[in-house]
């Protein structure tokens, strides 16, 4: 069995045994914060067969879990899971206005001398920094800094959801075929390189998809707010 689980949000330290689960949220087992945007239960730490995983069990926020002593990260959309292989770990989080982060560390277990960065992040749901970086042609970087464009101008952006696509495409100078076609190709790329959450959405889970997608752009540099000086549209 593997260790226990060490959690400090604002001083307030937790002690997590492998046989039990913690929920945190607004509500839960740790208490974050009496934020209306938060979800009453954002998210649940889980031993599983050995593994600790977190898990996603809000509807729209998106948790960002890295490395404190490494480059590694994971985008963690709703719905979805990461497993939990690395020592120090930090957990970020915004809603509304207010962005919040708690650090979390392992037991040392017999698995903490793996040093394969595939395993490090075990588990469904997985994106790090070695899995989740493709490179971008040009209109990939048009479409993906224009529709992050409002979080990289204000990262802390009060809930914060992407625009319709047809204001997207017009501001684009494309058709929105042109445009669903750009952002397909772009989210199956994403996903082939191990980024959840980006296939198989339609009506209301189209916006999700986006945000997952900038969301996940933003964790790992994909796009930063030096591409607003330097990207421009260039119309068809």
């Amino acid at each position: 069995m593997s260790g226990r689980l060490y959690l400090d949000y604002c001083g307030e330290e937790c002690v997590v045994d492998p046989r039990r689960t913690l929920s945190f949220g607004r509500q839960g087992d740790l208490v974050i914060d009496d934020n209306p945007y938060l979800h009453r239960v954002l998210g649940v730490f889980a031993n599983r067969r050995g593994n600790w995983i977190l898990s996603n069990a809000g509807r729209s926020i998106v948790l960002n879990v890295s490395d404190r002593n490494g480059p590694s990260s994971a985008v963690v959309a709703p719905g979805t899971s990461v497993g939990l292989g690395i020592s120090e770990f930090a957990v970020t989080f915004v809603a509304g206005r207010t962005r919040y982060q708690m650090e979390g560390s392992l037991e040392a277990v017999e698995a903490a001398h793996d040093t394969d960065p595939e395993r490090q992040w075990a588990g469904r749901g997985q994106s790090t920094l070695e899995w989740g970086v493709v490179e971008l042609n040009r209109e990939q970087r048009q479409l993906l800094v224009d529709l992050a464009a409002p979080r990289l101008s204000d990262p802390h952006a009060p809930d914060w959801m992407p625009e319709p696509r047809a204001a997207c495409a017009r501001r684009l100078g494309w058709s929105l075929s042109k445009y669903n076609r750009k952002l397909d190709h772009l989210c199956e790329k994403l996903h082939r390189a191990g980024v959840p959450g980006l296939i198989g959405s339609e009506g209301a889970q189209a916006a999700q998809r986006r945000r997952v997608l900038v969301e996940h752009a933003l964790a790992v540099g994909l796009v930063t707010p030096a591409d607003l000086q330097e990207s421009a549209p260039h119309p068809c």
